[in-house]
């Protein structure tokens, strides 16, 4: 492909995320991730704020690509990528179009802000899309990415008997249906251990008074601890109630060839058509999608590999038309 965004481009997050690594690849814009950790949230801001101009003053790229969220550096992106004279991308993940549940009013007004400002805004389906036209903003369509994973080894698992391992992606977020997902696995505790990755600490105060002896709360977990439990699983588990959402664990666990349980939205139907078993949120819901994952396993593993390869002949057929996109603004 003769054009490339390389030369001329940067890519911003102030936050390690996997889509940020595998979108930037794609286009094969380098990526600058601006992490703070430890330091006061306001601090943090600072920091980043500096460091993102510095960026730009230093690389004075044409195309700026910015994340949403944080919103602060999308309206940052959105000010002084007008007065640098760049064209502003902004890649937005869903709480970038609509905000977090608890958000507010003030958050889903800077995010139309964002997106009428934005020369463009990258979301990953055809509804979010929608939704930005309605806003006058300017959408480009990109499903994740698949990402690339490093060789890893497999972590020592924490049951003795023969059984299944799913990992239950969660952020433990207000979308996602984690404590049906926990009460479905009452069922399997002969059978299937459940391990959850993400921060639970934050709602702890939410959670059972008893957990099921066969699920296993990881915590947050680094990246290459997080790999290693992917691929070490025999499926997973990524649920949100959010109807135009689709998950980065979808995504994950297809790159990692590991079938997965989805929320049954269309968005996700459409896109991850095998290796893929879909449930409601709801207790028995969920139980009957195990069920469905556990008795035919061997099957949907093998629908995931051939998902796979299929993602990946339509990301190599529409990338030239992706980036012609973004070379036209």
């Amino acid at each position: 492909m003769a054009a490339k965004i390389t030369d001329d481009a940067v890519w911003v997050t102030w936050e390690r995320q996997t889509r940020n690594r595998s979108a930037s690849a794609f286009f094969n814009v380098p990526l600058f991730e601006i992490i703070y950790d430890g330091s006061h949230k306001a601090t943090r801001y600072a920091k980043s704020v500096i460091r993102t101009l510095w960026i730009l003053f230093e690389k004075k790229p044409r195309y700026f690509f910015a994340q949403n969220p944080s919103v602060v550096l999308a309206v940052l992106a959105v000010a002084v990528g007008r007065l640098a004279g760049c064209k502003v991308i902004i890649d937005a993940h869903n709480a970038g179009i609509h905000g977090h549940e608890k958000s507010g009013r003030l958050l889903p007004k800077l995010n139309r802000f964002v997106i009428r400002q934005a020369d463009a805004v990258i979301v990953t389906n055809q509804e979010l899309a929608d939704h930005v036209t309605l806003l006058r903003g300017t959408p480009i369509v990109l499903p994740d990415p698949l990402p690339h994973f490093p060789a890893v080894a497999e972590p020592e698992r924490l049951d003795k008997a023969n059984k299944l391992k799913a990992l239950c992606i969660t952020s433990w977020s207000d979308d996602e249906p984690f404590l049906d997902i926990i009460g479905a696995t009452t069922q399997f505790s002969d059978t299937i251990d459940f391990y959850f990755s993400g921060n639970y600490k934050k709602i702890v105060d939410q959670l059972p008074p008893e957990m099921p002896t066969n699920v296993f709360l990881l915590g947050f977990v680094g990246e290459q601890d997080f790999h290693r439990h992917l691929f070490s699983s025999d499926f997973c588990i990524d649920m949100t109630r959010r109807t135009d959402c689709m998950v980065c664990g979808a995504y994950e666990s297809i790159a990692a060839e590991k079938p997965i349980i989805l929320s049954d939205t269309a968005v996700q139907r459409g896109y991850f058509s095998r290796g893929t078993v879909f449930s409601k949120s709801g207790r028995k819901d969920i139980a009957v999608a195990i069920e469905t994952m556990r008795d035919n396993l061997a099957s949907l593993k093998a629908e995931a590999s051939e998902l796979k390869a299929e993602i990946q002949k339509r990301e190599a057929a529409g990338k030239a038309t992706l980036v012609s996109r973004i070379l036209e603004l």
